[in-house]
């Protein structure tokens, strides 16, 4: 779509919803989003990302069964204007709906007629890389709503009239760094994890003061000279590593832990960046007064095949040998069903089954969870690599559920699905901004495993 359409598109929205925007001249009544709502969120409302803070994405409301379900029928539709992946979930807090869009849009609309209430566009810079330039959604506290950009801001709204409160710039867009997920807020401070490892940078997860927007901590993805793992990076590999965050983390509050997933190390090729190469690919558990680092859980070391496990764990508590483990669930993208459990200091390895056919892993560590790879399906540069499941992996970005009532935890899986990489003899050059993959981009392809029926599952 041209740029001259999209203007057109969103001229034509804008004058259609042109009475509801002016409706909201007068002042929006809304309900402020205490620490308390969010640690205990009512069921008609869906305060965050994933509905709670341990993030299972489920509702508990039951007017909606499956005898009516077929009777349901589109009440209203609204258009945003802008084409490409839309990735937020609806945000609610008392018939006010917050939504996001590409091209950092925020919407707040009535639940109950789809009328507009307030729109807040930022403007982003001309020469901005939109590799990703989708958002997935909104944080609430207070009478606030907080978004972070595709140019690395991080910004707080009025819940009431949209009207920016504050603007913190975080890092510079020039150099690769971006936000696409959703902040979790807790005790006051607005966290963020920064993506772009596909543009080599080192990657943090960092913390605002949700009042005035100032810096809090940040807590880098790849330790740095004299921290704890530095040693598992050759060289100044850890300069341009990567290692992304890509999704909202959860929130344990008994233990004022956030756990963040993180992606894989740059470029994609391991043997470009030899070692185990910490944290990327794990689980990481951040205190959220300070940011240190209190346990962390590697699904699987020196990643070559884009697979980001950056799908954080649900926290879900559940038996094993005669006691209660306070679990971290994780469906990886890597094909395996991940179960550790959550400690003030420690995240430990429980067991791991893969939930798709997985054809990389020979074995998995019972005490560790390390696992051995086949060499033959591990991408390296000079060399055509085919490996199961794919660069999609098990399951990517798109979250999994848990249902408490019945112990079920629900994975949209990618069943069959291959990928082929192709690495470069050559590697090329770390340059700021750019990409840095490592691999030939024109002969990658996904394909679907011989003599498989389907891709898609649950």
């Amino acid at each position: 779509m041209s740029v001259r359409r999209l203007a057109i598109v969103a001229t034509v929205m804008i004058t259609a919803l042109g009475p509801a925007m002016l409706a909201a001249q007068s002042p929006m009544s809304y309900s402020a989003v205490t620490e308390q709502r969010l640690l205990n969120p009512e069921p008609h409302n869906w305060l965050m990302y994933r509905g709670n803070y341990s993030g299972w994405g489920y509702s508990p409301l039951d007017k909606i069964t499956p005898a009516n379900v077929k009777n349901l029928v589109p009440v209203w539709t609204f258009s945003t204007g802008v084409n490409e992946g839309h990735q937020s979930p609806p945000i609610v807090n008392d018939g006010v709906m917050f939504i996001t869009t590409p091209q950092q849009q925020v919407f707040a609309i009535n639940a109950k007629t789809g009328d507009l209430i307030w729109r807040y566009k930022k403007e982003l810079p001309e020469d901005l890389l939109q590799l990703h330039p989708t958002n997935r959604g909104v944080a609430l506290w207070g009478d606030r709503v907080y978004l972070a950009t595709v140019d690395a801001h991080v910004v707080a709204l009025d819940a009431k009239t949209g009207k920016v409160v504050w603007d913190t710039t975080v890092d510079d867009y020039k150099k690769g760094y971006y936000f696409t997920l959703a902040p979790l807020i807790a005790k006051g401070k607005v966290m963020v994890g920064t993506s772009g490892g596909e543009l080599g940078i080192r990657g943090y997860i960092a913390a605002l003061d949700a009042q005035d927007g100032k810096p809090a901590w940040k807590t880098y993805t790849i330790p740095g000279p004299g921290e704890p793992g530095h040693d598992t990076w050759r060289g100044d590999d850890w300069k341009t590593g990567g290692v992304s965050v890509w999704l909202t983390a959860h929130y344990d509050p008994q233990l004022n832990l956030s756990f963040w997933g993180t992606g894989n190390a740059a470029p994609w090729p391991g043997d470009q960046h030899p070692g185990d190469n910490l944290y990327a690919t794990s689980v990481m558990a951040l205190d959220v007064d300070t940011g240190k680092i209190r346990g962390y859980h590697q699904y699987h070391w020196n990643d070559s095949w884009d697979w980001d496990e950056v799908s954080t764990p649900l926290l879900i508590d559940f038996p094993k040998d005669g006691r209660t483990v306070k679990g971290l669930v994780h469906p990886g993208r890597n094909g395996y069903l991940w179960r550790l459990e959550r400690g003030a200091d420690a995240i430990k390895f429980v067991d791991a089954k893969p939930f798709v056919t997985q054809e990389v892993f020979t074995k998995i560590d019972p005490v560790t969870g390390r696992p051995s790879y086949d060499d033959g399906r591990k991408p390296r540069s000079g060399a055509s690599v085919t490996f199961c499941p794919g660069l999609w992996g098990g399951k990517d970005w798109t979250p999994a559920g848990y249902n408490p009532k019945t112990n079920y935890l629900y994975i949209p899986a990618n069943e069959n699905l291959c990928s082929t990489l192709v690495g470069q003899a050559k590697p090329d050059p770390y340059d700021p901004g750019k990409l840095f993959l490592g691999i030939d981009r024109p002969k990658t392809s996904m394909s679907q495993r011989q003599g498989a029926s389907h891709i898609g599952e649950l």
